[in-house]
């Protein structure tokens, strides 16, 4: 678990940890992750480095928080946008993320961080399966999508929407980013299947 010492750190100190964790990152898979390398990196003593962490899972935690700000960032801009339009705002997303495709930095970060989920990755997968804690941060979004428009419109089943729609969503993000596809052939895909949820496959 990351510690309190470490928030509280300033800000400068905080962000130059945080960019000896993603350039780290973005150089390895997981389980080669270096410690020493960060700990260079960043200008900071080993001492230091277990005040603020306890081990390579953090360093998990402290990408995936990072991720998950930006997205929660971008979710309620584009949902205050799109008037809480729910496939809209699907659209979107996709655009908004594969945006740091176009940084080269960035874009090998998510890559290697997807790659790392989806081959199971023991590092990544222990963050994943027993300190994760931003669904609920996630699934909060869906309480601001307008329901007016949609045939199910409990809690329950706009939560399994946008559960089905996140899916879709992560499997378009991962053809760009580690299969390498060119965004716009993604992207018609990805608009396609909004489509087909959205309109259903049954004929009336």
């Amino acid at each position: 678990m990351i510690k309190n010492t470490f928030y509280n750190l300033p800000e400068e100190k905080r962000q130059r940890i945080t960019d000896a964790i993603f350039n780290e990152f973005a150089g390895s898979s997981g389980e080669r992750v270096s410690i020493n390398n960060i700990i260079k990196n960043a200008n900071i003593s080993r001492g230091s480095f277990y005040q603020y962490f306890d081990d390579k899972v953090d360093l998990v935690e402290v990408m995936t928080r990072s991720f998950i700000n930006f997205s929660l960032k971008k979710a309620t801009e584009v949902i205050s946008r799109t008037h809480g339009d729910i496939f809209v705002t699907y659209d979107l997303l996709f655009e908004i993320l594969c945006e740091c495709s176009k940084d080269a930095k960035q874009s090998i970060i998510m890559k290697n961080l997807i790659k790392n989920i989806k081959a199971n990755d023991s590092l990544v997968s222990e963050y994943f399966i027993n300190r994760f804690k931003g669904v609920a941060e996630l699934v909060s979004v869906t309480n601001n999508f307008d329901r007016s428009n949609l045939k199910y419109t409990s809690d329950e089943d706009v939560k399994c929407l946008s559960q089905i729609l996140t899916q879709v969503l992560k499997n378009a993000v991962f053809n760009v980013f580690v299969i390498g596809k060119p965004f716009d052939e993604v992207h018609r895909e990805y608009h396609r299947k909004l489509e087909i949820i959205k309109t259903g496959a049954i004929a009336d």
